[in-house]
């Protein structure tokens, strides 16, 4: 007997394992459960994600299982991707971090200026500017709240919170990019609700 059960997993194209646990009651009725989870794990809160449920007869499930779980699957990958993304940019920002401290460490360090010679803040004039290492942990906090709300599949709140490029004009690719995913995810989520509503 042939079956195209792999080559549909294959076709989702998300590499991953897969746990399946089937049961099936004297009336024909089958309960399937299934868990995806990605390969590279990075955070312990994907633990939290429950199996999708899926009950029918036998042709039921044959003509609508993989059409039903594609999209799920699909948005936990890239639960995944993200939650993975999210922890390579934490530990760039834990290194740009030390950085700094060793920067400002040297900066401490240098000669205060002699009498009637002028320092770099004596030139400095007109607003004050916000202190760099402040600006960049108020990024990094917001980063992270956001990654919170993707996780929790909260995209629309993530996008108001997401900063401005103005205000991080060094960022702007990721603050693009970032804003790109959560529009996508949103209107794919939006998309699939209209679906279930149908």
């Amino acid at each position: 007997m042939t079956t195209n059960f792999f080559e549909n997993i294959n076709a989702m194209n998300v590499p991953g394992n897969w746990k399946f646990a089937i049961h099936n009651d004297e009336q024909g009725q089958f309960t399937v459960s299934a868990l995806f989870t990605g390969l590279h794990n990075a955070d312990n809160a994907t633990k939290a994600i429950p199996p999708m449920l899926f009950k029918g007869t036998a042709t039921e499930l044959d003509e609508g299982f993989f059409g039903a779980i594609t999209q799920p699957v699909q948005e936990t990958a890239g639960l995944y991707h993200n939650l993975n993304a999210y922890h390579k940019e934490l530990e760039k920002a834990r290194s740009a971090s030390k950085m700094e401290q060793d920067k400002k460490n040297r900066n401490n360090a240098k000669p205060k200026p002699a009498a009637g010679e002028s320092s770099d803040s004596d030139i400095e004039m007109g607003e004050p500017q916000p202190n760099k290492e402040e600006k960049r942990k108020a990024y990094v906090q917001t980063m992270i709240k956001i990654n919170e709300l993707n996780a929790a599949c909260k995209y629309e709140e993530a996008l108001t919170l997401l900063p401005s490029a103005t205000d991080y004009p060094e960022k702007e690719a990721e603050l693009k990019t970032k804003s790109a995913d959560l529009t996508r995810k949103r209107d794919q989520m939006a998309q699939a609700l209209s679906l279930f509503n149908t």
